[in-house]
């Protein structure tokens, strides 16, 4: 990973992807495919077609009708993207059966330059299904590059043999999309290699970057547009590589931490610099035998980076129990991995990505026809003919609604038994023919395998789930996620962490990093409560901002926590990396903080102490006082009534600066028991950041009561304006800015105000109470408290009232005598700006 060179690959790829589909466009041009061209044809034009030719074009006509010309121009370009990379990383390593470079030759000093030694070697070269005569016509007419075609083709086609899942085989028709000149120096294999230095090849994960960067600019597009997502746009747009130190911290605290659970003397302690010593004491685990008894899912699999690193830790568990070598792939990829994943694209490198770990442990990998366990979630369309009729399928609407939309809720599907149970049932009920016929019962039976598959549980489940908000949800995933997982519907990741627990066994591990937003927002206060009451949170790298530094990550907030699927005593460890700036100080600091505690960023906690907070936010970082404060004090919201303000539905209608209209027409001054009858009234709203005084800017058109603003009769439209409040409007209290860029911040509001949303009130039950109110609501302690429990940018009421309220009568005078001083310091201060009603004369005349 250190040696390769991320600006080059993101680069290269980003181009290769436009070169590929205009490459592939030519020749879709050039053999005249497009939607509606005729089909039969001996010749397009003055090319003449030989028979083989002619065929492949007429599959490619009958593709182009099923898929759009688009669809399958894009699809061509990427097979052969995908082919490229496999072969160059596969040459690169030396793991091409023929042992033949295809991308390079030998040049001075044993290095490779650009050029083909498949090429200049033909006639010794030994590639299954290479007719000799043929390699040696190409050969004496010097035709290196119909040459060149000929021999990648054909490594394509051998490989597809001995890697049917990493490397399935390419339709015969897409040969004749092969984009020409792909060796030339700007060509896309010459760019290739010369853009991508050799070292960049040493790790496989760089094929997972690879892909990542293609799907870069589509990614973009997709949540640029906000359009909504579908079973075309879902897969690339969810892509998202894992920082392989993230990858190592999951992994090495699930699968290692199961290890070392059973196995305290293991020297496989030394090898995981992430792994948190476990409380033995408190911690009830799965017993193991040995490294065969092991599963480890990750049911959003991508690329397989996650893959890869767990067969990485588990050789060498098997070596540590002192397996052969040559016996450690097969037994892995058969007995201890399992991938899920919807875009088969990216499930076709995590494949690849697993056969050349497997083929660095034993170089006849290749011909043992073994295949990861990597199942592609499609689409299973079960027709009204498919399901018998009185079958229990046919009352499992949901089930069969979610097999037809595979594509779309992937492994979120979780199958109960009696689901499985169903389709056994129609299987049976399908027969042989008849009514339900063949077609019926094969369709049936990948319902059934996709089900079963759904429904193991396994030992360890660690996944990076897709990141997208339910407003990108399509109409089927945005009410199904709705029925199925209530708790946790904002976000595929926060309803990941729900799937995760179902498909871990009891008292294993599901490590996944996620949106941050679940550890905080009301949204998800039920989904917590089910983690804290059901579950443990056995340890959490809250990264923040900026944890996926190759592909940016300034606005995503990231944590990855391993939790327990069982509810265990003992502390949980944290790691509060939000402040660090980068990936390379994240890293560190949790480095860093195994090896001194004391470092300032590392915390234990038990989680049941979070129940003690209001919405049960997971506050780890809490000070002890803070805890005590929320256990024995009571709510600030026993006090005060917090309420968000009014939205005029059209501030350019509705909403001035006070200058703007007639002094005379402004109601200064009023109050709530005699309210100014004026058009215009002043308005609580928000405004730069200001403590205990000022932002008195706006005035809104509050005439009659706000008829028209209520009313809304000019333009017959519907009303906009809501949320009036009318039992607060002209109430002294506390105002303060609902959304800020900053930390809380808060001020007096003087009677004769109304407010709106950016602006709420916060009324105080007892007038006397407003300074010591204040006095709290704008101290450090509360600041740091608003941080802990809402670490956001938007501070509504219910977090205002939640917080926990100690009144100290011994204390009142002094506190209220401060605030008092700082109020009127702040008023002078507003009051000596021309911007301010109340200014008199500039303080300096």
């Amino acid at each position: 990973m250190d040696s390769m060179n991320d600006t080059a690959i993101k680069n290269y790829c980003t181009w290769a992807r436009t070169a590929l589909i205009k490459g592939v466009a030519q020749r879709m041009e050039r053999y005249n495919i497009s939607e509606g061209a005729e089909a039969g044809l001996a010749a397009v034009g003055p090319l003449v077609l030989n028979p083989q030719e002619a065929a492949q074009r007429d599959e490619l006509l009958r593709l182009c009708h099923e898929e759009g010309t688009e669809h399958l121009r894009d699809r061509a370009a990427y097979t052969w993207f995908n082919r490229i990379a496999a072969v160059r990383y596969m040459e690169v390593h030396d793991y091409l059966p023929s042992r033949v470079r295809m991308f390079t030759r030998p040049a001075a000093a044993g290095t490779w330059e650009l050029g083909s030694q498949a090429v200049d070697e033909a006639l010794d070269v030994q590639i299954e299904g290479v007719d000799p005569m043929r390699v040696a016509e190409l050969k004496q007419a010097g035709e290196d590059e119909p040459l060149f075609r000929y021999l990648f083709l054909a490594q394509c086609d051998e490989l597809s043999g001995c890697l049917a899942g990493a490397f399935q085989p390419v339709d015969a028709c897409m040969a004749l999309l092969l984009p020409a000149n792909l060796m030339d120096a700007d060509g896309v294999i010459g760019r290739m290699v010369g853009d991508i230095d050799e070292a960049s090849w040493d790790d496989v994960q760089v094929l997972g970057w690879m892909y990542q960067y293609y799907n870069s600019k589509v990614k973009d597009a997709f949540f640029a547009s906000k359009a909504k997502e579908t079973p075309d746009t879902i897969g690339p747009a969810i892509q998202l590589f894992t920082p392989d130190w993230i990858v190592r911290y999951m992994v090495q605290n699930s699968l290692g931490r199961l290890w070392m659970l059973n196995n305290p003397a293991s020297p496989l302690r030394e090898q995981m610099e992430y792994y948190i010593e476990p409380d033995a004491e408190h911690e009830d685990f799965i017993r193991i035998d040995g490294p065969e008894d092991i599963t480890l899912c990750d049911p959003a699999c991508g690329s397989g980076h996650i893959l890869v690193y767990a067969f990485e830790l588990l050789a060498r568990m098997y070596l540590e129990r002192g397996y052969r070598e040559r016996d450690i792939p097969e037994l892995i990829l058969t007995k201890n991995l399992a991938g899920m994943e919807i875009d088969p694209r990216a499930a076709q490198i995590a494949s690849l990505a697993l056969a050349m770990c497997a083929r660095a442990y034993d170089r006849r990998f290749f011909g043992r026809g073994v295949q990861a366990d990597i199942a592609v979630l499609a689409p299973v369309a079960l027709e009204e003919g498919d399901v018998p009729q009185g079958s229990a399928l046919e009352k499992r609407k949901d089930l069969v609604g979610a097999l037809a939309h595979l594509d779309e809720v992937g492994s979120l599907l979780a199958p109960g038994e009696g689901d499985l149970e169903a389709l056994r049932e129609a299987i049976v009920l399908a027969g042989d023919g008849g009514l339900f016929g063949s077609s019926s019962k094969e369709r049936l039976q990948r319902a059934l395998g996709t089900c079963e598959a759904l429904a193991c549980r396994h030992d360890c489940v660690v996944a990076n789930p897709p990141y997208m908000g339910s407003s990108s949800f399509g109409p089927f995933m945005s009410k199904w996620v709705k029925k199925n997982y209530p708790d946790s519907k904002s976000d595929l990741c926060t309803c990941f962490i729900e799937r995760g627990f179902n498909l871990a066994k009891d008292r294993g591990y599901a490590a996944m990093i996620t949106m941050q937003s679940w550890m905080f927002l009301g949204s998800y206060e039920k989904l917590r409560e089910k983690i804290l009451r059901d579950h443990s949170i056995s340890s959490m790298a809250h990264l923040g901002t900026r944890a996926f530094g190759a592909i940016g990550g300034e606005v995503v907030s990231t944590t990855a926590t391993v939790f327990t699927n069982a509810k265990n005593d003992g502390d949980g460890t944290y790691f509060r990396l939000v402040d660090m700036g980068s990936e390379e100080e994240k890293k560190a600091g949790i480095l860093e903080a195994l090896a001194d505690p004391d470092c300032g960023w590392f915390y234990r906690r038990d989680a049941d102490t979070f129940k003690q907070i209001p919405g049960t936010p997971i506050a780890y970082w809490m000070s002890e006082g803070l805890f005590n404060a929320y256990e024995k004090g009571g709510r600030l919201g026993d006090v005060v009534d917090a309420r968000v303000g009014m939205i005029s539905g059209d501030n350019n209608r509705f909403l001035r600066m006070w200058f703007e209209p007639s002094a005379e027409k402004i109601g200064f001054g009023g109050s709530y028991l005699s309210p100014c009858c004026k058009k215009w009234n002043p308005i609580q709203k928000g405004g730069e950041y200001r403590l205990w005084y000022g932002n008195l800017d706006h005035v809104i058109n509050w005439e009659n009561d706000g008829w028209e603003l209520k009313e809304d009769n000019f333009d017959g439209s519907r009303v906009r304006s809501h949320n009036y409040n009318g039992e607060m409007a002209f109430r002294r209290g506390i105002t303060w800015n609902s959304i800020t860029s900053g930390r809380f911040q808060c001020r007096y509001s003087d009677e004769g105000f109304l407010f709106d949303a950016a602006g709420p009130l916060c009324y105080v039950n007892d007038h006397a109470m407003i300074p010591y109110v204040l006095g709290l609501m704008s101290s450090s302690v509360f600041v740091e408290t608003m941080g802990i429990v809402n670490p956001t940018l938007n501070f509504p009421p219910n977090y205002i009232e939640d917080t926990p309220f100690i009144f100290e009568s011994d204390y009142q005078d002094v506190v209220d005598n401060a605030v008092s001083v700082c109020v009127k310091a702040e008023k002078s201060d507003w009051d000596s700006l021309e911007t301010s009603w109340d200014f008199k004369r500039n303080p300096l005349i």
